[in-house]
């Protein structure tokens, strides 16, 4: 999703969750801005800004993840950080 604008991801979660089985969970490792109690150094504040010119999203935050999932239809059944910066969230229908 990190190469996607939000409207974008939301569209490939929302789609995504239409398959996802009774019971079942969307996984999603994404890079994201704070994990690991870690703030952007100049490299990763460089890599947020190549990402928002190039594709509209840059890294996210926990609250950016959390509004996305919520606008297709899913609720965050779990995260943890997974180190180097990324967590692994486990997506969950709202239904």
């Amino acid at each position: 999703m990190r190469q996607l604008a939000d409207e974008d991801a939301v569209l490939a979660l929302r789609e995504n969750a239409a398959a996802v089985p009774e019971g079942g969970a969307l996984m999603l490792v994404e890079q994201v801005e704070g994990a690991d109690g870690i703030e952007l150094d100049t490299e990763a504040a460089l890599h947020h800004l190549r990402l928002k010119a190039a594709f509209g999203s840059g890294v996210r935050t926990e609250g950016d993840f959390e509004r996305i999932a919520a606008l297709a239809g899913l609720r965050v059944a779990a995260r943890r950080d997974i180190g180097w910066d990324h967590r692994l969230w486990e997506l969950a229908p709202a239904r």
